[in-house]
């Protein structure tokens, strides 16, 4: 089940409701619409969240209770925060991380995280300066990640593009930061890119693309794996020349 899903079936349940009676008060016609969002295979739409709501005098910090305790805040002032892009789990992104950490650092798999896709909207964050989905796990990321001492993306990159994942969080920041500029320099000197790809002559733009919200390109590090004769499935960090890279960068970057 997903987080919300739980949420959402643990409302139900409070309630005494079935299945069926709890679509009826929503306006389903169906009780596995429920069954299907209480399993985290549907997303309930953000009107119906906001039904919710009124109907049952809830909260949206009720709803999202326990969002705020994904984002943990750092353990001291030498903190690194390192988040990872990719949908998969053990996979470069996650082993460069492990590899690359510190015991006072923190790591988050995005992937994990409680978030709304840009989508299904009016482009409230432009009209009315205020995105319908705020109240995700966007928000509390963005505010805890610029306490740390630095902000590492690990973003691996598929048929030329950044991971979905990237994308996702780069729609979201139009509304934090239209809403907390002051914030957004202090976000800047803090980030640091390492990008995981093919190749530099399949992916010319890797570099100005991935490094174009940096305030400096040498934060940015690229790891190619066909130079070195990486496949996909392979593991970058068991080839030598990659562990130097990371080495050096984290020495350079003062990780």
């Amino acid at each position: 089940m997903s987080k919300l899903g739980d949420k959402i079936k643990e409302i139900r349940i409070n309630e005494g409701l079935s299945q069926e009676a709890f679509a009826k008060e929503l306006g389903y016609t169906s009780k596995s619409t429920i069954n299907k969002i209480e399993k985290g295979i549907n997303e309930i739409s953000y009107d119906k969240l906001m039904l919710l709501i009124d109907k049952y005098n809830l909260t949206l910090d009720q709803i999202f209770e326990n969002s705020s305790n994904n984002i943990p805040l750092p353990k001291n002032t030498n903190s690194n925060l390192y988040i990872s892009f990719s949908a998969r789990s053990n996979g470069n992104s996650e082993n460069i991380i492990k590899y690359m950490m510190n015991d006072n650092d923190t790591f988050i798999s995005f992937k994990d995280l409680f978030i709304n896709q840009c989508n299904k909207c009016n482009y409230e964050c432009m009209t009315i300066n205020k995105c319908k989905y705020r109240h995700d796990d966007i928000y509390y990321l963005l505010n805890n990640c610029i306490m740390y001492n630095k902000i590492i993306f690990v973003v691996p990159m598929y048929c030329g593009n950044p991971s979905s994942l990237y994308f996702t969080l780069m729609e979201r920041m139009q509304d934090y930061f239209n809403n907390n500029e002051t914030n957004y320099p202090t976000f800047i000197s803090k980030l640091h890119i390492i990008g995981i790809y093919g190749s530099n002559e399949e992916t010319p733009l890797f570099i100005p693309f991935i490094s174009s919200i940096l305030d400096n390109i040498d934060k940015c590090l690229p790891i190619q794996r066909h130079k070195y004769e990486i496949k996909m499935n392979d593991l970058v960090i068991n080839n030598k020349y990659i562990l130097s890279l990371l080495d050096t960068y984290k020495v350079k970057m003062g990780l």
